[in-house]
């Protein structure tokens, strides 16, 4: 049987942050929130890159970067706003781009955009 870890979230939501099964690590869905988790106002880009910013420091947290992201799922509040996402989505990934799946959904909190990640890691370094 594969060991599953289990990383509590910050939020007063019942989930939690990370789970760790095995190679993969397993990533609840970001949106923008600010440092008081109120959601950042603002441009999709703002947004995004709030996502991304967050999604990269939980990556560390397990000493991963984006280039360890092998799927990610993002939600849109409207698909209108792609070409937008995308030019600040591939200036993180770069040349690591993971296998996407993007839908268009009313998201919590009124705001326009999450991603969810998994990422392949190596198990001895994560929460040990």
């Amino acid at each position: 049987m594969t060991d599953l870890v289990r990383f509590a979230s910050p939020l007063p939501a019942p989930l939690s942050k990370a789970v760790r099964a095995g190679d993969l690590l397993f990533l609840s869905g970001q949106t923008p929130r600010n440092l008081d988790l109120t959601p950042v106002a603002g441009s999709i880009e703002a947004q995004t890159t709030a996502v991304i910013e967050a999604i990269q420091a939980t990556l560390a947290e397990f000493e991963l970067d984006l280039s360890a992201v092998i799927r990610c799922t993002v939600w849109l509040s409207d698909l209108g706003l792609m070409q937008r996402f995308n030019a600040v989505y591939a200036s993180y990934f770069g040349p690591h781009l993971p296998v996407r799946s993007t839908v268009e959904a009313k998201l919590v909190g009124g705001v326009d955009v999450e991603i969810e990640v998994t990422a392949l890691a190596a198990a001895p370094t994560l929460g040990r």
